[in-house]
């Protein structure tokens, strides 16, 4: 037996309480002086031995009530033995539709229990489960928790996604073996179309085990892509990829550039690689460049830069204001104001080559960011057994697996019973 906060067991000496009170009861008693004895009967010995019995059993209750309330501080749950097998095995749910690893599964268990790797670790029961209910497991979280398994050795099969490998690589007290398995097959899927004033383009992604590649194509509205009648997404008729896409409408990109004589240099980099960026995403993107003394507050953009030592109004959304670093390590990094970044240094050929001047700016219009969301659907790339293995802690000595049982709502049962108990006694006695 445990206890959860044994210092409370201390007030057991309590004990001392009842059994003191009970001693003080038993006095000697007073010398009364009367005159006669006439008008006195005799006590009935039935009675009195009864009220004996009655302050015997009101003490030991009363004991108990103490005993019981202290054990109910102190949280006692009961620790025995359990058995604990040789080895477990842990089945990511989504393999239940490999039908190569299903055929081969029974013969590389060898009749062992298999678990399903999943949250609660439950028995695979092949009849009852469905995995199209699944989601992605974190395999490293999931790791964590494998030590709450009676168990000496851990065999895990997975597919070994790259984007179910988050955080921290855990510490375990079970040496887990990872066996990823081999995936063939290849996503092929439309994510989601764009549309801007020249046309529309559908953007698809290709995945395999090592990679994933996004590619856009022209399309023409008509049988084999209908727009919906709310305008917000495409249905795809084409045998090979049909299905229902979200159409999003693309605004141009309008970028506001204030400027000093002394920066103007570096303004014409900045018109220089938005015309890169104007090609590269097949979109329109307007650039206005003024000088610092024709600062208009109202204009709408998507994207301000300010190459000037003037103070920057406060009505822009998105910045990107020139602030000399001699030891800044880039060319342009992020500031601690949201949506606010820093150009640490004059722009030079040299280092918009060098620090990636236009895919830095691509970086800060954040364009297409429901592509990025909806690219994890087709990504299918694995990582290696290796990159999945998490840190083992090694035990010097072996700990016997106990489980615990909680004593604690039978002990409030039992508490309840003998206040109702002490109460009767007591009644008892006065009568």
């Amino acid at each position: 037996m445990s206890f959860a906060h044994p210092l409370y067991l201390w007030a057991l000496l309590g004990l001392s309480v009842p059994i003191a009170i009970h001693l003080w009861s038993k006095k000697e008693a007073k010398t009364i002086k009367i005159g006669s004895v006439q008008l006195l009967s005799e006590s009935k010995s039935k009675q009195s031995s009864s009220i004996q019995l009655n302050e015997f059993w009101l003490l030991l209750i009363r004991m108990l009530i103490i005993s019981v309330l202290t054990f109910v501080l102190a949280k006692p749950k009961w620790n025995s033995r359990t058995n604990t097998s040789s080895l477990t095995y842990l089945v990511e749910p989504e393999l239940s539709q490999n039908k190569n690893f299903m055929a081969r599964l029974d013969s590389l268990v060898d009749g062992q229990e298999i678990r399903l790797f999943k949250k609660g670790f439950p028995i695979w029961e092949y009849d009852k489960y469905n995995s199209q209910v699944e989601i992605m497991p974190d395999y490293w979280s999931l790791a964590s928790e494998t030590d709450m398994l009676k168990t000496d050795s851990i065999v895990v099969f997975t597919n070994g996604y790259a984007k179910g490998v988050r955080g921290a690589r855990p510490e375990t007290n079970h040496q887990i073996k990872w066996v990823v398995i081999d995936s063939p097959q290849t996503v092929d899927m439309p994510l989601i179309a764009y549309q801007n004033e020249k046309d529309v383009q559908l953007f698809s992604a290709v995945g395999t085990s090592n990679k994933v590649e996004v590619y856009r194509s022209p399309i023409t509205l008509g049988s084999e892509y209908v727009l919906n009648s709310t305008g917000d997404s495409l249905r795809i008729n084409d045998k090979e990829n049909a299905g229902k896409v979200p159409l999003v409408i693309q605004k141009p990109i309008e970028i506001a550039i204030f400027y000093t004589d002394s920066l103007a240099n570096d303004k014409r980099y900045f018109e220089a690689a938005f015309a890169t960026l104007e090609e590269y995403l097949d979109r329109e993107i307007n650039v206005e460049s003024k000088l610092d003394t024709v600062v208009s507050k109202k204009m709408p953009s998507d994207l301000t830069i300010w190459l000037s030592e003037k103070p920057v109004p406060d009505s822009f959304n998105r910045l990107l204001v020139y602030k000399k670093d001699s030891v800044a390590n880039s060319l342009i990094e992020e500031d601690s104001e949201a949506n606010t970044f820093v150009l640490t240094k004059r722009i030079s050929a040299e280092n918009a080559m060098e620090q990636r001047l236009v895919e830095n700016l691509l970086n800060i219009l954040d364009v297409n960011t429901e592509l990025d969301e909806l690219v994890s659907e087709a990504d299918i790339r694995q990582v290696t057994e290796t990159e999945l293995q998490t840190n083992f802690k090694k035990s010097t000595a072996k700990t016997p697996q106990l489980v615990s049982f909680n004593l604690l709502p039978y002990l409030w049962v039992l508490l309840f019973a003998l206040l109702l108990v002490e109460r009767l006694v007591a009644y008892l006695r006065k009568q």
